[in-house]
């Protein structure tokens, strides 16, 4: 089996293959990949202190209303004549005006605690916004650099793209679909050549005799480690 056409087919895919790394795994495209992830954290972890902010902010919004009302009843209390009221009364007054005080204390601590949570979360919403910026800025930057990459890259892809569609008109077509089947694996180089007597060329591990024997008749086989084309040169 006469495998120079292949063989040229995979040169040119070969340059194929190079160009598309380097368009999917360039630098500036994974600091992307990574930045996009941090933005996402970022924007997570807003919406979540956005909720806990509007939780505390409730609570306060409560506190404040049972305050005002223990207030009143504390003033209305302090308002009555007690001149005119029993002693039984004045007991009574006097216990009510104690557990008034007490919640008027608890309230405001209630309140001093709020205030420190609600301070808390907009100190961690400061850092989480100048996090997300910060990204942003450099996810711009990395997306200009992709974009310059792409313009120049692309062009040369499709012409690669091009010129294997016409060689593959001259390979073997149960050849080319074994070759593009392996491809479309991730596996790169497809076919590669017979080393020394047994090994081989690319995962260097050792093929069976038998298989070694067909070469001649079929011209290539499979590499049972790697799943590679092995040819005899």
């Amino acid at each position: 089996m006469d495998l120079t056409n292949l063989l040229k087919y995979q040169e040119v895919d070969a340059k194929l293959f190079d160009v598309e790394s380097k368009l999917t795994a360039s630098p500036a495209r994974k600091k992307m990949s990574e930045l996009s992830k941090v933005a996402k954290t970022a924007q997570v972890k807003s919406n979540e202190l956005e909720a806990e902010a509007n939780k505390v902010l409730a609570e306060i919004d409560d506190v404040k209303v049972k305050f005002e009302e223990n207030k009143k009843s504390l003033q209305s209390l302090l308002n009555k004549d007690l001149e005119k009221l029993s002693a039984e009364d004045l007991d009574k007054i006097s216990v009510l005006k104690g557990k008034i005080l007490n919640n008027l204390n608890y309230l405001e601590k209630a309140l001093q605690k709020h205030a420190e949570q609600i301070n808390h979360i907009l100190m961690e919403y400061n850092k989480t916004k100048k996090m997300y910026d910060g990204a942003r800025v450099q996810f711009i930057e990395c997306k200009k650099k992709v974009e310059e990459e792409t313009k120049i890259l692309e062009p040369e892809k499709e012409r690669l793209k091009k010129e294997l569609e016409t060689l593959s008109k001259s390979v073997e077509k149960n050849l080319m679909a074994e070759y593009q089947k392996r491809r479309n694996d991730h596996i790169f180089p497809v076919v590669v050549p017979l080393e020394g007597t047994n090994f081989c060329g690319r995962c260097r591990m050792e093929l069976p005799m038998v298989a070694i024997s067909r070469i001649k008749d079929v011209g290539v086989i499979t590499c049972e480690h790697c799943k590679r084309l092995v040819y005899k040169k």
